[in-house]
């Protein structure tokens, strides 16, 4: 019988790795946050979609110029996405709740290139994200329940990809075809206002204090400065 029991090393070597990668890797790392709101448009009128992504660029290729970085050929790929998702909400609601939260996958936004301003992160370029089924009734919006979402960078902002593939019947037939229908977001009757920011160095205290949670009490007390 196989024993699946986590041992007492491992227990706090997990968490503590973290801790160690925090406090070593963040002089050699910048990390990023961006920000946006806009409407979508006539495709969907009245449906909002306000999102945040954040981004990791090693210090070796953030520039101290206005330069454009590739990150294949400069950055080894290592700059990527780490986290994306954006909020839907009805935009004639003045508390604009959430009505939906579409989670994209990190991993399916690879970075192409990095725009730097003055040494500044200003915009990125992705591909695709996956799509995403909202998984809520947004027929209020015209938005079908077959219609999915995807998020996209490019140096021009970001965007929010559709995709509508319903199936229709051949008349006189046994079989469907499937059709599929796609866009963007209005970008020229709402230009996104996607701003990206560098986040402060303090940052990184809250993921060591996460890290530290994850240890238990008596390798937390070993770790800690004494009095």
């Amino acid at each position: 019988m196989k024993n699946t029991a986590t041992s007492p090393v491992l227990s706090w070597l997990r968490p503590a790795m973290l801790l160690l990668a925090v406090f070593t890797g963040s002089t050699n790392a910048a990390v990023y946050s961006g920000i946006w709101d806009p409407a979508f448009g006539s495709t969907f009128p009245n449906l909002g979609w306000r999102g945040t992504a954040n981004y990791f660029v090693p210090d070796t290729c953030v520039p101290t110029g206005t330069v454009d970085v590739d990150n294949s050929l400069d950055c080894g790929g290592a700059a990527i996405v780490t986290s994306a998702q954006v909020e839907l909400y009805d935009t004639t609601d003045s508390g604009q709740a959430t009505i939906s939260t579409l989670l994209f996958n990190p991993a399916s936004l690879g970075v192409g290139t990095l725009r730097f301003v003055s040494g500044e992160l200003t915009q990125l370029t992705t591909t695709l994200s996956n799509l995403v089924d909202p998984g809520e009734d947004l027929s209020a919006f015209g938005v079908s329940p077959t219609t999915e979402f995807a998020l996209d960078f490019n140096l021009n902002g970001v965007f929010l990809f559709w995709q509508d593939c319903g199936s229709s019947e051949y008349y006189l037939a046994a079989h469907y075809t499937t059709t599929c229908a796609s866009g963007y977001n209005d970008e020229e009757a709402f230009p996104p206002h996607f701003v990206i920011t560098r986040v402060p160095e303090p940052g990184t205290l809250a993921l060591a204090c996460l890290a530290l949670a994850g240890l238990s009490p008596r390798v937390r007390r070993a770790l800690l400065p004494r009095r």
